[in-house]
Protein backbone atom coordinates (compact mmCIF):
# COMPACT_ATOMS: atom_id res chain seq x y z
CA UNK A 1 0.00 0.00 0.00
CA UNK A 2 1.58 3.50 -0.66
CA UNK A 3 1.19 6.34 2.10
CA UNK A 4 -1.73 8.01 0.38
CA UNK A 5 -3.95 4.74 0.75
CA UNK A 6 -2.63 4.16 4.19
CA UNK A 7 -4.00 7.67 4.83
CA UNK A 8 -7.38 6.48 3.59
CA UNK A 9 -6.98 3.34 6.29
CA UNK A 10 -6.62 6.19 8.82
CA UNK A 11 -9.33 7.93 8.13
CA UNK A 12 -11.78 5.11 7.58
CA UNK A 13 -10.97 3.56 10.97
CA UNK A 14 -10.43 6.94 13.04
CA UNK A 15 -14.44 7.32 11.28
CA UNK A 16 -15.29 3.65 12.65
CA UNK A 17 -13.55 4.30 15.94
CA UNK A 18 -15.67 7.49 16.65
CA UNK A 19 -18.87 5.42 15.84
CA UNK A 20 -18.12 2.56 18.18
CA UNK A 21 -17.02 5.07 20.95
CA UNK A 22 -20.38 7.41 20.58
CA UNK A 23 -22.80 4.71 20.60
CA UNK A 24 -20.83 2.80 23.27
CA UNK A 25 -21.40 6.04 25.75
CA UNK A 26 -24.52 6.96 24.67
CA UNK A 27 -26.39 3.54 24.94
CA UNK A 28 -24.98 3.64 28.70
CA UNK A 29 -25.78 7.26 29.50
CA UNK A 30 -29.34 7.17 27.18
CA UNK A 31 -28.29 10.45 25.82
CA UNK A 32 -25.96 11.63 22.93
CA UNK A 33 -22.09 11.52 23.29
CA UNK A 34 -19.92 12.69 20.67
CA UNK A 35 -16.29 11.22 21.98
CA UNK A 36 -13.04 11.75 21.11
CA UNK A 37 -10.33 14.74 20.76
CA UNK A 38 -11.69 16.62 18.08
CA UNK A 39 -15.07 17.58 17.05
CA UNK A 40 -15.71 15.83 13.56
CA UNK A 41 -17.11 12.26 13.61
CA UNK A 42 -13.36 10.58 14.08
CA UNK A 43 -11.13 9.53 16.82
CA UNK A 44 -7.74 9.82 15.44
CA UNK A 45 -6.13 7.15 18.21
CA UNK A 46 -8.09 4.28 16.57
CA UNK A 47 -6.91 5.40 12.91
CA UNK A 48 -3.12 5.43 14.22
CA UNK A 49 -3.32 2.11 16.37
CA UNK A 50 -5.24 0.64 13.24
CA UNK A 51 -2.86 1.72 10.71
CA UNK A 52 0.21 0.51 12.97
CA UNK A 53 -1.99 -2.76 13.04
CA UNK A 54 -1.75 -3.03 9.65
CA UNK A 55 1.69 -1.99 8.99
CA UNK A 56 3.32 -4.08 11.65
CA UNK A 57 1.01 -7.15 12.49
CA UNK A 58 -0.44 -7.66 9.45
CA UNK A 59 1.76 -10.09 7.93
CA UNK A 60 1.44 -12.46 10.98
CA UNK A 61 -0.34 -15.81 10.74
CA UNK A 62 -0.84 -16.48 14.69
CA UNK A 63 -3.79 -14.84 16.72
CA UNK A 64 -2.62 -15.43 19.99
CA UNK A 65 0.64 -13.37 18.88
CA UNK A 66 -1.65 -10.69 17.07
CA UNK A 67 -3.23 -10.64 20.05
CA UNK A 68 -0.42 -10.22 22.61
CA UNK A 69 1.50 -8.08 20.68
CA UNK A 70 -1.35 -5.35 19.83
CA UNK A 71 -2.42 -5.39 23.39
CA UNK A 72 1.40 -4.33 24.16
CA UNK A 73 1.70 -1.64 20.94
CA UNK A 74 -2.10 -0.09 21.40
CA UNK A 75 -1.48 0.30 24.82
CA UNK A 76 1.60 2.10 24.76
CA UNK A 77 0.62 4.80 21.55
CA UNK A 78 -2.72 5.00 24.45
CA UNK A 79 -0.05 5.85 27.18
CA UNK A 80 1.91 8.08 25.17
CA UNK A 81 -1.39 10.12 23.82
CA UNK A 82 -2.81 10.74 27.00
CA UNK A 83 0.21 11.65 28.53
CA UNK A 84 0.75 14.36 25.66
CA UNK A 85 -2.57 15.47 25.45
CA UNK A 86 -2.41 16.05 29.15
CA UNK A 87 0.64 17.54 29.04
CA UNK A 88 -0.51 20.20 26.11
CA UNK A 89 -3.80 20.96 26.98
CA UNK A 90 -3.86 19.71 30.60
CA UNK A 91 -6.85 17.97 30.61
CA UNK A 92 -7.32 13.69 30.39
CA UNK A 93 -9.62 12.59 27.94
CA UNK A 94 -9.76 9.21 28.90
CA UNK A 95 -8.81 8.22 32.70
CA UNK A 96 -8.63 4.58 33.59
CA UNK A 97 -7.91 5.66 37.66
CA UNK A 98 -11.47 4.10 38.57
CA UNK A 99 -10.70 1.09 36.78
CA UNK A 100 -9.04 -2.32 38.39
CA UNK A 101 -4.97 -3.07 37.14
CA UNK A 102 -4.41 0.48 35.67
CA UNK A 103 -1.55 2.22 35.10
CA UNK A 104 -1.03 6.32 36.36
CA UNK A 105 -5.16 6.24 35.13
CA UNK A 106 -3.66 5.86 31.47
CA UNK A 107 -3.83 2.67 30.30
CA UNK A 108 -5.72 -0.68 32.24
CA UNK A 109 -5.49 -4.01 31.71
CA UNK A 110 -9.05 -4.52 30.65
CA UNK A 111 -9.09 -2.16 27.95
CA UNK A 112 -5.46 -3.83 26.82
CA UNK A 113 -7.68 -6.97 26.36
CA UNK A 114 -10.22 -4.99 24.57
CA UNK A 115 -7.64 -3.65 21.94
CA UNK A 116 -6.20 -7.20 21.79
CA UNK A 117 -9.90 -8.83 20.52
CA UNK A 118 -11.05 -5.45 18.23
CA UNK A 119 -7.14 -5.82 16.52
CA UNK A 120 -7.95 -9.40 15.65
CA UNK A 121 -11.35 -8.78 14.62
CA UNK A 122 -9.56 -5.98 12.36
CA UNK A 123 -7.02 -8.13 10.92
CA UNK A 124 -8.80 -10.93 9.76
CA UNK A 125 -12.28 -9.62 8.71
CA UNK A 126 -12.48 -5.19 8.33
CA UNK A 127 -9.67 -4.75 6.71
CA UNK A 128 -9.55 -7.48 3.88
CA UNK A 129 -12.72 -5.67 2.74
CA UNK A 130 -11.67 -2.16 3.62
CA UNK A 131 -7.95 -2.34 2.03
CA UNK A 132 -9.77 -4.35 -1.15
CA UNK A 133 -12.12 -1.51 -1.98
CA UNK A 134 -9.36 1.22 -1.16
CA UNK A 135 -6.67 -0.39 -3.57
CA UNK A 136 -9.64 0.12 -6.24
CA UNK A 137 -9.83 3.48 -5.75
CA UNK A 138 -7.80 5.71 -8.96
CA UNK A 139 -4.84 7.26 -7.15
CA UNK A 140 -5.67 10.72 -8.23
CA UNK A 141 -9.12 10.55 -6.43
CA UNK A 142 -7.25 8.95 -3.25
CA UNK A 143 -4.27 11.81 -3.49
CA UNK A 144 -7.65 14.46 -3.31
CA UNK A 145 -9.24 12.42 -0.43
CA UNK A 146 -6.33 12.69 1.56
CA UNK A 147 -5.78 16.52 0.69
CA UNK A 148 -9.46 17.68 2.12
CA UNK A 149 -9.18 15.56 4.58
CA UNK A 150 -5.68 17.42 6.46
CA UNK A 151 -7.88 20.48 5.24
CA UNK A 152 -10.92 19.06 7.32
CA UNK A 153 -8.63 17.86 10.33
CA UNK A 154 -6.38 21.44 10.41
CA UNK A 155 -9.54 23.66 10.81
CA UNK A 156 -11.10 21.24 13.52
CA UNK A 157 -7.93 20.62 15.39
CA UNK A 158 -8.29 24.74 15.27
CA UNK A 159 -11.69 25.32 16.56
CA UNK A 160 -11.03 22.43 19.03
CA UNK A 161 -7.81 24.96 20.53
CA UNK A 162 -10.09 27.48 20.65
CA UNK A 163 -13.30 25.77 22.38
CA UNK A 164 -10.33 24.72 24.72
CA UNK A 165 -12.25 26.43 27.78
CA UNK A 166 -15.44 24.75 27.29
CA UNK A 167 -14.25 20.87 27.34
CA UNK A 168 -15.37 20.09 30.38
CA UNK A 169 -18.74 19.95 29.15
CA UNK A 170 -17.84 17.88 26.10
CA UNK A 171 -15.61 15.77 28.68
CA UNK A 172 -18.81 15.19 31.36
CA UNK A 173 -19.06 11.79 30.38
CA UNK A 174 -15.51 10.49 31.61
CA UNK A 175 -16.03 11.90 34.90
CA UNK A 176 -19.62 9.82 34.90
CA UNK A 177 -18.60 6.72 33.71
CA UNK A 178 -15.49 6.74 36.40
CA UNK A 179 -18.64 6.97 39.24
CA UNK A 180 -20.41 3.98 37.83
CA UNK A 181 -17.33 1.97 37.41
CA UNK A 182 -16.76 3.64 41.37
CA UNK A 183 -20.26 2.63 42.43
CA UNK A 184 -19.92 -1.07 40.60
CA UNK A 185 -16.64 -1.61 42.60
CA UNK A 186 -17.82 -0.98 46.01
CA UNK A 187 -20.82 -3.13 45.18
CA UNK A 188 -18.30 -5.95 43.83
CA UNK A 189 -16.03 -5.31 47.58
CA UNK A 190 -19.55 -5.54 49.82
CA UNK A 191 -20.31 -8.31 47.65
CA UNK A 192 -17.06 -9.91 48.50
CA UNK A 193 -17.09 -9.17 51.81
CA UNK A 194 -20.70 -10.84 52.71
CA UNK A 195 -19.27 -13.88 50.77
CA UNK A 196 -16.21 -14.02 53.08
CA UNK A 197 -18.37 -13.26 56.51
CA UNK A 198 -20.80 -16.09 55.00
CA UNK A 199 -17.76 -18.49 54.17
CA UNK A 200 -16.21 -18.16 57.42
CA UNK A 201 -20.07 -18.73 59.44
CA UNK A 202 -20.40 -21.93 57.17
CA UNK A 203 -16.34 -23.19 58.35
CA UNK A 204 -17.36 -22.54 61.62
CA UNK A 205 -20.36 -24.77 61.89
CA UNK A 206 -18.31 -27.81 60.44
CA UNK A 207 -15.49 -27.13 62.42
CA UNK A 208 -18.58 -26.99 65.89
CA UNK A 209 -20.32 -30.44 63.92
CA UNK A 210 -16.67 -31.91 63.67
CA UNK A 211 -15.92 -31.80 67.46
CA UNK A 212 -18.54 -32.95 68.97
Amino acid sequence: MTLSQYFICFIVYSFLGWVYESLFYTFQFKKPVNTGFLHGCFCPIYGLACVLNIRLLGGMRSDILIFISSMVMISAVEYIVSYTLEYIFGKRWWDYSDWPLNINGRVSLFSSLGFGAMSLVQLRFLQPVIGGIIMRIPVTAVNLIMVMFCAFVLCDLLYTIREMDRSEEKLWFIEEESEVIRQTGEKLEEKKKNMSIRYNDVVSRIKETLSR
